[in-house]
């Protein structure tokens, strides 16, 4: 099984402006961390409406369709994102195929990761822990399949 830990922020700037009538709407910043090989991708989990808005693939209209049919996106305060790869050598970003789900409710989250490019095409379902420690670069809530300690 590979590793995998997620780590949620809460966005300092949820709700601000960054153009005449755009708003930063994502609840949650994070980051998705891999072993074996190592990879990182980049998560922002937005309400369902605000995260299908961004859908451009025809395989990111599938998973909005899928997650419609399925109900999922109809339950409260579900939170959603798209998955951006980010290497860390070259600062560079790039979208890639898969999605998040996390739950605060149930502190449940799901990612399915489909990156041939980066060899990872898997997917994981992780319980979410709240951090006690919260505070400036801190995470609020972290999801992993590993002892972190």
């Amino acid at each position: 099984m590979r590793e995998i830990a997620v780590r949620g922020f809460i966005n300092e700037k949820f709700n601000t402006t960054f153009g005449k009538g755009l708003f930063r709407r994502a609840v949650y910043n994070g980051s998705v961390e891999l072993h074996n090989p190592n990879q990182k991708y980049l998560v922002d989990y937005f309400s369902y409406l605000e995260w299908e808005a961004q859908a451009k693939s025809d395989k990111q209209i599938a998973a909005t369709n899928q997650l419609t049919n399925s109900g999922i996106a109809q339950e409260e305060d579900m939170l959603f994102s798209w998955l951006v790869h980010y290497d860390p050598l070259t600062k560079s970003k790039e979208r890639v195929e898969g999605y998040s789900v996390y739950s605060p409710n149930t502190r449940e989250l799901f990612i399915k990761i489909d990156d041939p490019a980066n060899q990872t095409q898997d997917e994981w379902t992780l319980n979410v822990h709240n951090c006690k420690a919260t505070g400036a670069n801190k995470p609020v809530f972290l999801a992993a399949n590993v002892d972190l300690t």
